[in-house]
């Protein structure tokens, strides 16, 4: 599919949706995929809401059901890379869960939670001028690998405090733009200067 071809519009059916979204921001399109996401105009999530839709319809055009979510389209991109929260495919039912945020230019803040069979894990994140927070909550009997959007460990802070200092907390490693920590239960607040 030519995106823009299509004038920044989706164009996908009912089982490509999904996958559109989370292909973008796998490749680093996240501004992209938020874009196509925010249309106003046929066809297009926002289009639905524009004529009072609050379900997920069969078709772009409208036609068919007007309840026909199935995979949820595009919306499981909300949570899974731009909020960053899923559970980890090899440890399934949230025993470990993996935060990696995946923050947007327009967006100045983001939040999702969800109760899991062992509680209540969230993630938020606000993107400010001179800093990114993000604050994470684990439930008890969970684990959590983090992916701090960072490319300095010493720029890293948890709670006031630098996260080399903070016990409960293991570095794993630099990965691309992030650091890496894995952390037990527990609500930790991760700021990054600028």
């Amino acid at each position: 599919m030519d995106i823009e071809a299509y004038d920044k519009h989706i164009d996908t059916g009912i089982f490509g949706t999904q996958f559109f979204f989370e292909i973008l921001a796998e490749h680093g399109m996240l501004d992209l995929a938020y874009e196509v996401m925010n249309q106003r105009t046929e066809p297009s999530y926002g289009h639905w809401l524009e004529l009072g839709s609050t379900t997920t319809r069969e078709q772009w055009s409208t036609a068919g059901s007007h309840n026909h979510p199935m995979f949820g389209g595009g919306l499981v991109w909300f949570y899974r890379k731009l909020a960053g929260m899923q559970a980890d495919p090899d440890n399934p039912g949230y025993r470990h869960i993996i935060f990696r945020p995946q923050s947007v230019d327009e967006l100045q803040f983001v939040e999702y939670s969800n109760n899991t069979a062992y509680g209540l894990a969230g993630i938020s994140w606000k993107n400010e001028d001179k800093k990114f927070t993000m604050r994470v909550t684990v439930p008890i009997g969970s684990e959590a690998t983090v992916y701090v959007p960072a490319t300095d460990e010493q720029k890293v802070y948890e709670s006031g405090k630098e996260v080399s200092k903070v016990s409960e907390i293991q570095f794993i490693e630099k990965q691309e733009n992030f650091v890496l920590y894995k952390i037990g239960s527990g609500i930790y607040e991760f700021d990054v200067a600028r």
